[in-house]
Protein backbone atom coordinates (compact mmCIF):
# COMPACT_ATOMS: atom_id res chain seq x y z
CA UNK A 1 0.00 0.00 0.00
CA UNK A 2 1.50 3.41 -0.85
CA UNK A 3 1.34 5.76 1.80
CA UNK A 4 0.31 9.74 0.54
CA UNK A 5 2.09 12.25 2.42
CA UNK A 6 -0.13 15.15 3.57
CA UNK A 7 1.53 18.79 2.93
CA UNK A 8 1.03 20.75 5.79
CA UNK A 9 0.24 24.46 5.71
CA UNK A 10 1.24 27.28 8.22
CA UNK A 11 -1.32 28.90 9.83
CA UNK A 12 1.23 32.08 9.18
CA UNK A 13 -0.14 33.81 6.24
CA UNK A 14 2.65 33.89 3.25
CA UNK A 15 2.83 37.81 3.09
CA UNK A 16 4.11 37.78 6.57
CA UNK A 17 7.09 34.83 6.51
CA UNK A 18 9.51 37.58 4.37
CA UNK A 19 8.98 40.20 6.59
CA UNK A 20 9.37 37.71 9.65
CA UNK A 21 12.86 36.11 7.62
CA UNK A 22 13.90 40.08 7.65
CA UNK A 23 13.57 40.43 11.15
CA UNK A 24 15.56 37.33 11.66
CA UNK A 25 18.14 38.04 10.06
CA UNK A 26 18.53 42.07 10.65
CA UNK A 27 18.86 41.02 14.58
CA UNK A 28 21.18 38.80 13.64
CA UNK A 29 23.23 41.55 11.90
CA UNK A 30 22.95 43.90 15.12
CA UNK A 31 23.40 40.91 17.65
CA UNK A 32 26.83 40.15 15.96
CA UNK A 33 27.36 44.37 15.76
CA UNK A 34 26.94 43.95 19.23
CA UNK A 35 28.89 41.39 19.70
CA UNK A 36 32.10 42.83 18.21
CA UNK A 37 32.16 46.34 20.02
CA UNK A 38 31.99 44.27 23.24
CA UNK A 39 35.26 42.48 21.88
CA UNK A 40 36.53 45.99 21.06
CA UNK A 41 35.91 47.52 24.57
CA UNK A 42 37.46 44.24 25.91
CA UNK A 43 40.94 43.62 23.61
CA UNK A 44 40.51 46.10 20.81
CA UNK A 45 39.91 46.06 17.20
CA UNK A 46 42.98 43.48 15.57
CA UNK A 47 41.69 39.78 14.42
CA UNK A 48 43.32 37.87 17.01
CA UNK A 49 42.00 40.45 19.85
CA UNK A 50 38.40 39.80 18.80
CA UNK A 51 39.01 36.08 19.66
CA UNK A 52 38.48 36.89 23.49
CA UNK A 53 35.27 39.06 22.44
CA UNK A 54 33.88 36.20 20.79
CA UNK A 55 34.11 33.86 23.40
CA UNK A 56 33.47 35.99 26.11
CA UNK A 57 29.77 37.17 24.40
CA UNK A 58 28.62 33.48 22.57
CA UNK A 59 26.76 32.40 25.48
CA UNK A 60 25.09 35.25 26.41
CA UNK A 61 21.42 36.38 25.95
CA UNK A 62 20.98 39.61 24.31
CA UNK A 63 20.07 41.15 27.40
CA UNK A 64 23.28 40.48 29.08
CA UNK A 65 25.21 41.96 25.92
CA UNK A 66 23.53 45.04 26.24
CA UNK A 67 24.32 44.85 30.09
CA UNK A 68 27.82 43.95 29.32
CA UNK A 69 28.27 46.88 26.70
CA UNK A 70 27.33 49.39 29.19
CA UNK A 71 29.14 48.03 31.89
CA UNK A 72 33.07 48.11 29.65
CA UNK A 73 31.82 51.48 28.06
CA UNK A 74 31.66 52.87 31.31
CA UNK A 75 34.60 51.30 32.81
CA UNK A 76 36.78 51.68 29.76
CA UNK A 77 35.43 55.62 29.18
CA UNK A 78 34.35 57.08 32.95
CA UNK A 79 35.29 60.82 31.59
CA UNK A 80 32.27 60.85 29.23
CA UNK A 81 29.73 60.59 32.40
CA UNK A 82 26.75 61.32 32.23
CA UNK A 83 26.59 59.06 29.25
CA UNK A 84 23.92 60.27 27.66
CA UNK A 85 25.23 59.23 24.06
CA UNK A 86 25.46 55.39 25.57
CA UNK A 87 21.87 55.85 27.42
CA UNK A 88 19.91 55.95 24.31
CA UNK A 89 22.09 53.48 22.63
CA UNK A 90 21.12 50.87 25.26
CA UNK A 91 16.83 52.22 25.24
CA UNK A 92 17.10 51.58 21.49
CA UNK A 93 18.72 48.34 21.64
CA UNK A 94 16.32 47.10 24.34
CA UNK A 95 13.67 48.45 22.39
CA UNK A 96 14.91 45.99 19.53
CA UNK A 97 14.91 42.97 21.66
CA UNK A 98 11.64 43.84 22.60
CA UNK A 99 9.82 44.12 19.35
CA UNK A 100 11.95 41.35 17.82
CA UNK A 101 10.82 38.46 20.82
CA UNK A 102 7.42 39.96 20.58
CA UNK A 103 7.15 38.53 17.31
CA UNK A 104 9.61 35.50 17.45
CA UNK A 105 8.32 34.07 21.00
CA UNK A 106 4.57 34.41 20.18
CA UNK A 107 2.58 31.54 18.36
CA UNK A 108 0.61 32.73 15.27
CA UNK A 109 -2.52 32.28 14.41
CA UNK A 110 -4.90 32.08 11.22
CA UNK A 111 -4.92 35.74 9.47
CA UNK A 112 -2.01 36.89 10.76
CA UNK A 113 -2.57 37.14 14.65
CA UNK A 114 0.08 36.85 17.18
CA UNK A 115 -0.49 35.04 20.33
CA UNK A 116 1.35 35.51 23.32
CA UNK A 117 1.23 33.94 26.47
CA UNK A 118 3.20 34.78 29.45
CA UNK A 119 2.84 33.78 33.35
CA UNK A 120 3.64 36.08 35.91
CA UNK A 121 3.52 35.68 39.77
CA UNK A 122 1.69 38.74 40.17
CA UNK A 123 -1.05 38.82 37.51
CA UNK A 124 -0.76 34.84 36.44
CA UNK A 125 -1.96 33.47 33.32
CA UNK A 126 -2.34 36.52 29.99
CA UNK A 127 -2.90 36.18 26.70
CA UNK A 128 -2.15 38.11 24.30
CA UNK A 129 -3.68 38.61 20.92
CA UNK A 130 -2.60 40.89 17.92
CA UNK A 131 -3.32 41.29 14.76
CA UNK A 132 0.01 42.67 12.56
CA UNK A 133 0.49 43.16 8.82
CA UNK A 134 3.61 42.69 6.66
CA UNK A 135 3.83 46.60 6.90
CA UNK A 136 4.34 47.09 10.36
CA UNK A 137 6.99 43.75 10.57
CA UNK A 138 8.62 45.47 7.84
CA UNK A 139 8.95 48.19 10.06
CA UNK A 140 10.02 46.66 13.21
CA UNK A 141 12.82 44.85 10.51
CA UNK A 142 13.69 48.16 9.76
CA UNK A 143 14.10 50.02 13.46
CA UNK A 144 16.30 46.83 13.95
CA UNK A 145 18.58 47.60 11.03
CA UNK A 146 18.72 51.31 12.12
CA UNK A 147 19.78 50.46 15.36
CA UNK A 148 22.56 48.15 14.20
CA UNK A 149 23.95 51.11 12.18
CA UNK A 150 23.32 53.70 15.20
CA UNK A 151 25.88 50.54 17.48
CA UNK A 152 28.17 50.97 14.52
CA UNK A 153 28.66 54.72 14.42
CA UNK A 154 29.12 54.88 17.92
CA UNK A 155 31.24 51.97 18.56
CA UNK A 156 33.28 54.03 16.01
CA UNK A 157 34.17 56.62 18.79
CA UNK A 158 36.27 54.15 20.71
Amino acid sequence: MKETKKKLKSAIPEELLAPLGKVVANFAVLENVLSFSIGILLEGNSVAEQRTGQIVTAELSFSNKISLFSSLYQHRFPEREPFVDLTEIRKKLTEANIKRNSLLHSTWLAGGVRLAVTAKEKRGIRFEFQKIDSKKIEEISELIAKVSYKVQEFSLKF
